[in-house]
């Protein structure tokens, strides 16, 4: 299995490498959400020296097609391992110019079944990043039924919500105050905690939890998984590379780890992020009001 990292801008890229780390995630700056932004003459620079997929995940407005079919036919001509995409223009330049960029499909709410996995994959998109809101035994059954190479993310602070809109920059303007920070913490009554990022992209909110998926990790190694992404973006430095070091030890030594072994191992990554696992073991409910269909 290989370790997709989305690196935190404070720790430098060979050190992670050193620790575990085999490609990095970046956005394109003004193409991207939710993910480090550099710019297009960096990438084309860190492409030459690490294995770097590339994130233009953000809805794309008309006037910017002409660049972007600039852009990508740049990145065809570079060694990047591939395109992470949400809007579907993107899909259609690579099809119409036929560019040999490798396309990883990355809707962040909808990669959620097997179905459309293989209509993407028969339209040529090679990845599929499996939404945060599905089960572990949901993915495991997508996989199952589909050649398109699957890719879990298993650490890091989840994306509940992405608005365009500057929610927080707005709420300000209403209360006639100036924001001076880009990420916000919300908390409910609940005792629940979000972050809330703003940026030109537009709002986005996260789960104020970092989800530790150490334990999913091994069965994503016994089942086959060729990729996994961890999102280095708000852990603490020292933790989120002591983080990669066990994650690096478990892929080495999965096969051979005793059950006493493994949950050792599952309870030093909880001392260090928590117990958090998101979905993966906890379906999502919905309840339809009576009467209203």
């Amino acid at each position: 299995m290989k370790y997709l990292i989305v690196p935190n801008e404070n720790i430098d890229l060979e050190i992670y490498q050193e620790n575990g780390a085999d490609a990095f995630i970046f956005g394109l700056k003004n193409y991207s959400v939710n993910c480090p932004e550099i710019s297009l003459e960096k990438i084309i620079e860190f492409s030459k020296k690490y294995s770097i997929f590339v994130s233009l995940n953000k809805n794309i407005r008309n006037e910017e097609l002409s660049i972007l079919e600039e852009i990508l036919e740049q990145l065809s001509n570079t060694s990047i391992c591939g395109i992470l995409f949400y809007d579907l223009s993107i899909l259609s330049i690579v099809q119409r110019r036929n560019l040999h960029l490798s396309l990883v499909w990355h809707q962040t709410h909808m990669v959620t079944n097997y179905q459309t996995c293989n209509y993407y994959l028969n339209q040529g998109v090679e990845y599929g990043i499996t939404a945060n809101e599905i089960t572990l035994e949901e993915i495991l059954e997508i996989k199952k039924h589909t050649k398109m190479k699957l890719i879990p993310q298993i650490l890091g602070y989840p994306i509940m919500s992405h608005s365009r809109r500057k929610l927080v920059e707005n709420y300000f303007k209403d209360i006639e105050e100036i924001p001076n920070k880009e990420v916000y913490t919300l908390t409910e009554k609940s005792d629940d905690t979000f972050l809330i990022r703003e940026n030109h992209a537009g709002t986005s909110i996260l789960f104020g939890k970092p989800m530790n998926g150490t334990k999913v990790l091994y069965k994503l190694l016994e089942e086959g998984f060729e990729f996994a992404i961890l999102d280095m973006t708000f852990l603490n430095d020292s933790k989120g590379l002591e983080l990669l070091k066990l994650y690096q030890e478990i892929r080495n030594t999965f096969s051979k780890d005793t059950p006493l072994e493994r949950e050792k191992k599952i309870n030093q990554s909880i001392s260090l992020i928590g117990d958090f696992t998101n979905f993966f073991y906890k379906k999502t409910i919905y309840k339809v009001k009576r009467g209203s269909v």
